[in-house]
């Protein structure tokens, strides 16, 4: 039996796919799992999802979640892990390895998170914040091992961008990164909650961006 319930799992997209009759490892169940249990928290609500919900969706008997994860909480985490850490990889690679001005490099950052607030997977976003108070242990799992990283990209670009002279100083550069970052976690939580009952705005993603680079780029411009 498995007694190691570490929730820090290796993103899925990290790993190749199965090829045709394999026979899937016991330590690719866990990351399985977590994919189910995302799609069912966010399109169901954490609360009203069974682990016996989880493992149908994955496929797997009824006692195994309970193998991998010790607690329904402790598969919370791991569902984060599975949405958030791959992105947050990804984004990370492109700012160092971007060559162009660091205006083009934020715009592509931006981007990049609209990229994942848009898909199925920017749902645990509302999911988080919906539940924090519930779960306090789970929401200081997302704070320090995932927004602070967040926060910290937008913090590297702003940092680039005053070096290179393209940026006018900033009096807090941590502040100023939360400020970059924050509007865009709530826009994508506008649109799963409020904006399909809000008739006196569209929800026009497009127009949202638009306005919120428009303004980001002019304070920064020297």
């Amino acid at each position: 039996m498995r007694t190691d319930h570490s929730v820090i799992i290796e993103p899925s997209e990290t790993r190749p796919a199965d090829s045709p009759g394999r026979t899937r490892r016991p330590e690719d169940r866990g990351p399985e799992i977590a994919r189910a249990a995302l799609d069912l928290f966010v399109t169901k609500g954490f609360a009203a999802t069974k682990l016996e919900d989880v493992a149908r969706a994955a496929g797997v008997s009824k006692g195994l979640p309970y193998l991998y994860f010790k607690s329904k909480e402790e598969l919370f985490k791991a569902v984060i892990v599975e949405a958030i850490g791959e992105p947050l990889i990804r984004a990370n690679d492109m700012v160092d390895a971007f060559e162009g001005s660091t205006e083009d490099l934020l715009r592509e950052l931006v981007m990049k998170f609209r990229e994942f607030a848009e898909s199925p997977l920017g749902g645990v976003i509302k999911l988080i914040l919906a539940e924090a108070g519930n779960f306090p242990d789970v929401a200081r799992f997302y704070c320090s091992n995932f927004d602070l990283r967040g926060r910290a990209l937008f913090a590297k670009v702003l940092r680039r961008g005053i070096a290179r002279g393209e940026f006018r100083p900033v009096a807090d550069i941590e502040m100023s990164a939360i400020l970059l970052a924050q509007p865009l976690a709530m826009h994508s939580v506008w649109l799963r909650s409020l904006a399909p009952h809000d008739d006196s705005l569209p929800a026009d993603s497009d127009r949202f961006y638009r306005a919120y680079l428009d303004f980001v780029l002019k304070a920064l411009r020297p």
